[in-house]
């Protein structure tokens, strides 16, 4: 959304191909509750416009919105918009969001590559305050911390971070130290669930039929910058029983556990493309396995084998190739 789409191409980050894909494998099992096809999905499409092609391919998505920030390359992103099923919508999220027909089920990602502040907490609530029972709702934020501009680095976070993002967001007890490497991804997540409960909240004071929010995503990858995925289902509690026959805790990368800070870390192995090619011969893969063992090749940990082992049904492949 910030015009990173002219410094990074986005088809060739491994993490983030890999996080849309296992995206794609747990909306299928949305086929459970509504069919596919009645869904819309709204996303930041850029140029590249990976994650439509993707939704709309494998998926069968027909009903897609682009939100597109930067106005002054409307040609380009008209240039590049792969199907007419793909609506181009320009202005901020915080602007579009509130004006599209909410009538429908919606899947929206909003993929922000910038770190969080109030105006994303807007578009959560819009979301959270119009969709419809079954909707999906995907975050995704830099979670790098703020550089320190002088020596009392820790402060000049806390001062960084309630320059973006209200006092009253930020949960509690955070303090500046809570703003490190280690400790500022959780503090993330937990001024996103808590936008999401304060808002849904609000909804629920006036229905009958309340609705709830199950987590399904908490991802953290890093293919440059880290990055932080938090996202769910929103649906009517009648609607409980349908959702939990969609069996979404079958698929290993799915996070339902909202209480505490632990996310699924999309690692991606360096390893060529033929170390690949020999590991995928005895995937899945099963360390207890004596025979797959020795059918690996010995040179390669154990580690680096278990890692691969989680994401060789997801992983891309990248080629160099002349098109003309």
């Amino acid at each position: 959304m910030s015009g990173s789409y002219r410094k990074i191409n986005y088809d060739l980050r491994p993490a983030k191909s890999i996080e849309r894909k296992m995206l794609c494998e747990a909306l299928r099992k949305l086929i459970i509750f509504c069919d596919l096809a009645k869904y819309r999905y709204v996303g930041f499409g850029a140029t590249f416009f990976t994650d439509f092609l993707l939704i709309h391919k494998s998926l069968g998505l027909n009903d897609l919105i682009s939100i597109e920030k930067e106005k002054e390359d409307k040609r380009r992103f008209e240039f590049n918009c792969p199907y007419r099923c793909v609506q181009l919508r320009f202005g901020e999220a915080n602007d579009i969001l509130p004006i599209i027909s909410w009538t429908k089920k919606i899947i929206l990602w909003l993929d922000y590559d910038d770190p969080l502040k109030d105006s994303m907490l807007t578009d959560i609530g819009t979301f959270i305050s119009r969709a419809q029972t079954g909707s999906i709702i995907l975050i995704t934020i830099d979670v790098k911390p703020d550089k320190s501009t002088d020596q009392n680095s820790e402060k000049n976070r806390y001062v960084q971070l309630t320059e973006r993002i209200s006092k009253t967001k930020i949960p509690i007890g955070v303090e500046e130290k809570d703003l490190d490497n280690e400790n500022y991804p959780r503090v993330c997540y937990n001024i996103v669930n808590n936008e999401i409960d304060e808002v849904l909240s609000k909804r629920n004071g006036g229905l009958t039929n309340k609705l709830a929010y199950k987590q399904l995503f908490n991802f953290y990858y890093q293919d440059s910058s880290p990055m932080l995925s938090v996202g769910g289902i929103l649906y009517a509690e009648n609607d409980d029983a349908q959702i939990k026959k969609c069996h979404f805790e079958k698929l290993d990368f799915i996070k339902c556990e909202r209480d505490k800070y632990d996310p699924y870390k999309i690692i991606v192995p360096n390893l060529t493309f033929r170390e690949m090619r020999s590991l995928d011969k005895v995937m899945p893969y099963d360390k207890i396995s004596k025979i797959k063992k020795k059918q690996r090749p010995v040179f390669l940990t154990e580690k680096l084998v278990e890692e691969y082992s989680k994401i060789y049904r997801y992983v891309p492949n990248f080629v160099e190739a002349e098109i003309h």
